[in-house]
């Protein structure tokens, strides 16, 4: 934090008080628990967000489920005339990035930010993986009923291409289903959608329902697939097998869900259907991966090119 960034937090607040309420709080946490556990964001990058939050907070200096568009704007205003553009379009995106995340988790019931014209800035493309590296992956989880569980729940996210919180949140009826071809999952807005699964998949789940699930602790209180399940006890999982099997790429459950639209786009996929798999309200949104897909194809452009320069070819 530099030192106008500074004088917002300390000199700039309407009232004295430093500390956000109890309500405030929680609503911030369970925001950076979704970029951690779900994201996989980086330590660094959520110790920004909830940075750029507590300020945000303290300067409107009200519960955060109240915050108006013109409280935005004023704190916009305020910002706009003391810090460099980039921490001003940083801080923007958290706010906006936080009222979607509220909005989509029915914790407001309109979106502040929505009418806020968006300040453009570069979007990074997402990290993926090769289905070699998936396979490793798999093939690195123990062969117990937890092992198991990890395992399926790896396969279902590289298969559906589902948020993680959408697979712990299956429940046995929503597998078991004609022949194993579809799962139904819950997603944004509660809103159901179906999604197809490979034939060799049915087995797995089978085998994990009859033969390990009820091995795991809690399987005799719950119809959930996999009882128990917390998002951020798998994600620390995932690292750790991930490790071990030699992936020194950043692992979260999200990456399984771009590495699919991914495969999907480049084997020639229709964008619309990989928009409904993944449950995209906004075509936008599914788009990113196609520019994946162009960006690989300008590397190898680029590489063919530097090769026809070493040999003195010529176009």
């Amino acid at each position: 934090m530099n030192r106008d960034e500074e004088k917002i937090t300390l000199k700039n607040v309407k009232k004295k008080e430093t500390g956000i309420d109890r309500e405030n709080n929680l609503y911030i946490k369970e925001f950076l628990s979704y970029l951690a556990f779900e994201k996989g964001n980086s330590s660094n990058t959520i110790a920004g967000y909830e940075r750029d939050l507590r300020i945000f907070s303290e300067y409107v200096n009200k519960n955060l489920t109240e915050v108006t568009e013109e409280d935005i704007y004023e704190y916009i205003r305020e910002i706009n005339d003391k810090l460099k553009k980039n921490s001003v379009l940083r801080k923007v995106a958290t706010i906006r990035n936080f009222y979607k995340f509220c909005y989509l988790n029915k914790i407001i019931k309109e979106d502040p930010t929505g009418m806020i014209k968006s300040m453009k800035r570069e979007k990074r493309l997402p990290e993926v993986l090769s289905l070699e590296e998936v396979k490793r992956i798999v093939d690195n989880c123990k062969h117990t009923p937890g092992g198991m569980r990890d395992r399926l729940i790896i396969k279902f996210l590289i298969a559906t291409g589902a948020r993680i919180s959408e697979i712990l949140n299956l429940k046995i009826s929503d597998v078991e289903n004609q022949n194993y071809e579809f799962i139904k999952v819950l997603g944004k807005g509660s809103k159901y959608r179906v999604i197809p699964i490979y034939d060799s998949l049915e087995k797995e789940i089978k085998e994990f329902i009859h033969d390990y699930r009820a091995k795991l602790k809690g399987a005799d209180e719950t119809f959930n697939l996999f009882p128990r399940a917390r998002r951020e006890n798998f994600w620390k999982r995932l690292k750790v097998i991930a490790k071990n099997a030699g992936i020194e790429k950043n692992i979260y459950p999200h990456i399984f869900r771009h590495s699919l639209a991914t495969v999907l786009l480049s084997n020639g996929a229709d964008i619309r259907i990989v928009q409904e798999i993944l449950g995209h309200s906004n075509i936008s949104t599914t788009e990113i991966y196609t520019h994946v897909e162009k960006s690989k194809l300008k590397n190898i452009y680029n590489n063919i090119k530097l090769f026809r320069s070493q040999e003195h070819f010529s176009l």
